[in-house]
């Protein structure tokens, strides 16, 4: 079954609208951004910790991983606690990335998921699925813009060349219907829902509208536009990997 993860926090009711959000559903929490991470214990069916590299990346602030280990450590046994992404270097080497997995302290092993940058070696994708339980993908480089025509060809590669090899997939900011329709993905994140509930009159305003026009108060429709549009997001399934590489054995 495909976890979808909602990236947090959510605001709104002073957590109601973030309850909507991962009840049923799984939670996203961010090192560098972990207000809600007990209220996703709490009521999300499943958690995961992303280590805030795209965030450092954006910002070009220099993290500290000593630090993100010592605080993981404190939420390391929680046992909704499905796993973290091991620190990684978006636009860094290979040699970057692997030097932070095998640096990463051996006694959070077991819930620890490395990732492959798109822009990175095929041969380096194939060694981390042969190796580790799960793989994060993330989007990088010339392939950092997630449904370009450049970017379906590079999954696709990647997807071939992984075929055969037992490993579960995570897509990183790839919880889009467009994405998770297309891609046998084990689980996905996005902050879709964080971004979008509150732009009540910008993004889907006819659902704001509806919403008001049953009398809905201002809390009422953040609600509802979260659990609509969580509904629309989770209603896309991705397909097997039996029938996605039928799919490109037709040519389809």
């Amino acid at each position: 079954m495909t976890i979808h993860y909602h990236g947090l926090p959510i605001w709104g009711g002073s957590g109601e609208v973030c309850k909507i959000a991962i009840g049923t559903a799984g939670a996203f929490v961010s090192y560098v951004r972990p207000d809600q991470i007990r209220l996703a214990f709490q009521h999300a069916d499943s958690v995961a910790i992303d280590n805030g590299a795209f965030s450092y990346w954006k910002s070009n602030k220099v993290p500290d991983w000593t630090a993100f280990y010592k605080w993981l450590d404190r939420f390391y046994n929680e046992p909704k606690l499905s796993f973290f992404v091991i620190p990684d270097v978006i636009e860094g080497g290979e040699a970057d990335n692997d030097r932070l997995i095998s640096t990463m302290p051996v006694q959070f092993i077991d819930k620890a998921s490395p990732v492959w940058h798109l822009h990175e070696s095929i041969e380096r994708l194939v060694r981390l699925c042969e190796n580790w339980p799960r793989v994060c993908l993330g989007s990088s480089g010339e392939y950092a813009v997630i449904r370009t025509k450049k970017w379906h060809a590079r999954m696709k590669e990647a997807f071939i060349a992984i075929k055969g090899i037992e490993v579960k997939l995570h897509g990183l900011r790839m919880l889009d219907g467009r994405v998770l329709g297309a891609y046998p993905l084990d689980s996905a994140d996005s902050t879709n829902l964080a971004c979008n509930v509150p732009k009540t009159e910008v993004k889907h305003p006819e659902i704001t509208r509806h919403l008001r026009s049953l009398g809905c108060s201002d809390l009422e429709v953040k609600k509802g536009r979260c659990a609509i549009l969580k509904s629309a997001i989770e209603k896309v399934k991705p397909p097997t990997r039996g029938v996605y590489y039928e799919q490109i054995e037709r040519g389809l």
